[in-house]
């Protein structure tokens, strides 16, 4: 999707219209969600960030910007988010003030953004492929595991496979990918946990 549609749909979400709201919140969702595990591991607690962040924008529409970049705007404003709920776990007072004194996110610039998008797609491929790598048997239990979130039980009736055995292989599987990422510039475990977490 080009920014000229991101603006479209951030102009919906100006004008109230739910629907243009929420197919922005899928638009961005997956790079958001990469964005923020370079900051925190805890897939949950980024996935929270998130959806608050996208609830306070919906709230907030009325005194929100026609922002010329909306993906910067709303990674300043997920990053902040995400800060504040890092430092409120640690024990730390938020510096950002946020939501209570929310300004205006200063905006990241539009090369920032493409930046961002480039190594969020590069970083997808070379997760992909190493996972397009392991034996076919492998792959169908990181996707029934990582993208589908299914428990090792309910696993084990899919595939007929005992608990047991699903867990070691899914060691192992997760062990070959490490080493596979290790030989590139991909951080691991970050970088994974931001793939397989992909909805």
């Amino acid at each position: 999707m080009t920014n000229l549609d991101v603006r479209q749909l951030w102009t919906g979400l100006l004008q109230g219209d739910e629907s243009l709201f929420y197919r922005l919140y899928d638009t961005l969702y997956t790079g958001v969600l990469a964005y923020g595990l370079k900051f925190s591991p805890d897939r949950e607690l980024v996935k929270d960030a998130i959806n608050q962040t996208f609830l306070y924008l919906w709230q907030k529409r009325a005194s929100l910007p026609d922002a010329q970049s909306p993906q910067a705007y709303i990674l300043t404003a997920f990053k902040r988010r995400l800060i504040s709920m890092l430092e409120s776990r640690q024990g730390i007072p938020s510096s950002s003030g946020w939501p209570e004194t929310w300004n205006e996110p200063a905006e990241t610039s539009h090369e920032q953004v493409l930046v961002h998008q480039d190594d969020t797609y590069r970083l997808q491929e070379t997760v992909s492929a190493a996972i397009a790598s392991l034996p076919p048997r492998k792959q169908q239990l990181i996707r029934l595991k990582y993208l589908e979130g299914l428990s090792y039980r309910e696993i084990a009736v899919r595939t007929r496979l005992s608990e047991r055995t699903i867990y070691n292989k899914l060691h192992e599987a997760v062990k070959t990918l490490r080493t596979q990422l290790a030989d590139t510039d991909t951080p691991y475990p970050s970088v994974l946990t931001a793939q397989l977490a992909l909805r």
